[in-house]
């Protein structure tokens, strides 16, 4: 007859072993899941001081070009139409593809006639219809 071998029931000594070997992972995964997430924040925090490095670094030269009185001038001139003694500005109003020597049309354009209130009444009619002169 043939004697099976059969493995050994767990013993005692494997069963605490498996406990201690369980117990450890799972005192380590915790602390090793906050480490990740520190690494996480280390490396958003890095990129978001870049950024601003960067922003802080396009500041100060911006405030360099504010300290040059030739650009202070420039930007007068650019943004409030400033003009220097002896200079001549120019504003064009209207549309920017109209020739500048047509004259407006006179269907469009109220009659400049009678009283103040009349031409007021007259323009504010005129603003009313539609711009290709259909009802």
């Amino acid at each position: 007859m043939r004697l099976l071998h059969r493995p050994a029931p767990l013993t005692a000594r494997a069963a605490i072993l498996a406990v201690a070997v369980a117990s450890v992972l799972v005192a380590l995964a915790v602390p090793f899941k906050v480490w990740l997430n520190q690494r996480d924040d280390i490396a958003s925090l890095s990129a978001t001081a870049e950024r601003v490095q960067h922003h802080v670094q396009q500041l100060s030269k911006q405030r360099q070009r504010w300290h040059d009185p030739a650009y202070v001038q420039q930007q007068a001139q650019q943004r409030f139409h400033y003009v220097m003694p002896g200079q001549r500005s120019y504003i064009v109003l209207g549309k920017s593809g109209a020739k500048s020597g047509a004259k407006p049309d006179s269907a469009t354009t109220p009659a400049a006639h009678g009283p103040w209130y009349s031409q007021l009444w007259q323009s504010l009619q005129a603003a009313g219809e539609p711009a290709n002169g259909s009802h």
